[in-house]
């Protein structure tokens, strides 16, 4: 890497963390590119030049998340035969973990972008996390888990909106963690049923259950207290109702 861009992914990253010090969770991300920018000790171009907007500095500091969360995948999945069905659901379960570690930083980011809609949304369910679960998805399929006459694009594409939309009912407080949890994973277990080859579907079908009941239990609980009237889930953290 060359002097410049040295310093070119320097002024990035100072960006990126005087970003994440100026995200404040339950508000409404109101910091200005100004601000943005004295905090980070650039000019107040070079948040724009670097970036483009806002928007995507947030998902900028997304993207740097998933680089971890990549890393700690593969560390997990490493002790796991390649190209088993579990591996989709440990994915699953250790991006649900990640989002619960820092849920009111996570929650704000999404919910905020959510909001703003444009092609920043639409990259959270393509780009690089497209890339990741079609690449989990060939393996098992691969391993004969899943038909060769399924393309692997459409599923890919059904299943990270699946997951974008349980993640931002969460972001939105409109979802517990712990539902979350339990409607993710029903809905990739519902969803690889219908493409799965033999040797998968009882696993998958465990996963349907297990999740299943778990849904049920919880509705059940909020249903009786409530006193029976149907109501409207309550996030985890104030601000959220």
């Amino acid at each position: 890497m060359s002097t410049r861009e040295q310093a070119k992914e320097k002024r990035r990253e100072a960006i990126l963390t005087a970003a994440r010090t100026l995200i404040r969770p339950g508000s409404d991300l109101g910091f200005s590119m100004r601000t943005l920018a004295e905090r980070a000790g650039v000019s107040i171009a070079t948040p724009y030049n670097l970036f483009g907007s806002k928007q995507a500095i947030l998902v900028a500091i997304l993207d740097a998340d998933l680089a971890s969360f990549q890393r700690a995948l593969a560390q997990r999945l490493a002790e796991r035969d390649p190209g088993g069905i579990e591996t989709l659901f440990d994915a699953l379960a250790l991006m649900f973990d990640v989002l619960a570690r820092d849920a009111d930083f996570y929650r704000t980011v999404l919910a905020a972008i959510s909001r703003d809609g444009g092609p920043e949304l639409r990259y959270l369910v393509g780009g690089p996390r497209y890339v990741l679960w079609r690449s989990l998805l060939k393996e098992v399929q691969q391993a004969g888990l899943l038909s060769v006459d399924v393309d692997l694009g459409p599923l890919t594409i059904a299943l990270t909106q699946l997951m974008s939309a349980t993640v931002q009912e969460w972001s939105e407080g409109m979802l517990s963690h712990e539902e979350m949890v339990l409607r993710g994973r029903y809905g990739m277990a519902l969803a690889l049923l219908a493409v799965a080859s033999e040797p998968a579907r009882a696993t998958l079908k465990d996963h349907l259950l297990e999740s299943q009941a778990g849904l049920r239990a919880l509705w059940r609980q909020r249903a009786e207290d409530s006193g029976g009237r149907i109501v409207r889930p309550v996030a985890e953290v104030k601000g959220h109702v």
